[in-house]
């Protein structure tokens, strides 16, 4: 067995102990969607940066500044500027407003908030998230390959 296999066995053992663990506390399905509700500030605040820095963070940011250079960087004040801005001034007020409403996800609180019993809003906001999640997902798969390709000799097709 090779250390590489190895290192995934362990990592997919880790995996699920952890899932098996957290099944014995998730009572219900906010407990499960949002923790609920009880996380701290700080790891509600590394867990959504975890989730949002991806491929394009770890590859596409670094290959376009190294192909048309530094001038790129503004990319980063640019997303750094808006990441602040959601923190700063939408992330509170969702989290109150979406627990006065019970919403667990987004389509969930706009129907709520906008009291729309035909569950149109939740329909169109579930399958443009669909949608776009898949490419989201495809391009993850691919910035995952090329990074185990380059870093433990994987093939990556």
């Amino acid at each position: 067995m090779s250390a590489v296999l190895f290192g995934f066995i362990v990592y997919l053992a880790i995996l699920l102990t952890v899932g098996i663990l957290t099944f014995r506390f998730n009572k219900t399905l906010a407990d499960y969607v949002l923790a609920g509700r009880r996380l701290g500030v700080w790891v509600v605040t590394f867990s959504e940066r975890a989730s949002g820095e991806s491929a394009w963070l770890l590859l596409g940011l670094p290959g376009v500044i190294f192909a048309s250079g530094l001038s790129e960087l503004w990319v980063v004040i640019g997303c750094t500027s808006g990441i602040l801005f959601s923190w700063m001034f939408i992330s509170r007020r969702l989290r109150i407003e979406s627990e006065a409403n019970y919403a667990l996800t987004i389509p969930e609180y706009f129907e709520n908030k906008y009291n729309d019993t035909t569950r149109t809003i939740r329909t169109f906001g579930t399958i443009i998230i669909v949608f776009f999640f898949t490419f989201y997902v495809c391009a993850q798969f691919i910035g995952a390959g090329k990074v185990l390709n380059v870093t433990f000799g994987i093939p990556d097709c």
